[in-house]
């Protein structure tokens, strides 16, 4: 492998990172308006039903897309705890 090689590989990378972090961010969006419903109906942050289920999902994913189940677990579970933050955050703002 070239430099040439490596460094062609390595802006793929950086491309791809952008786009993840781009995605992340449109994710983050949506969750914020589902903070907002849950808010206003007072539904609980957490739905353990719907990460149950989603954790399944993310398995599936993962194997198909040949990656660590583990790994992607450890992604989402990341990303939900965030989530989780965010949407207390929202409920306790509109106690106020």
């Amino acid at each position: 492998m070239s430099d040439h090689d490596l460094q062609h590989l390595r802006a793929e990378i950086d491309d791809l990172d952008e786009e993840l972090i781009r995605i992340l961010g449109l994710r983050f969006i949506a969750t914020e308006k589902v903070g907002h419903i849950k808010a206003a109906q007072s539904l609980a942050a957490v739905d353990p039903a719907r990460e149950a289920a989603q954790a399944q999902r993310y398995c599936e994913l993962a194997a198909h897309c040949g990656l660590s189940e583990q790994l992607v677990q450890r992604v989402f579970r990341a990303v939900i705890d965030e989530v989780v933050i965010n949407h207390q955050a929202i409920r306790d703002r509109a106690l106020k």
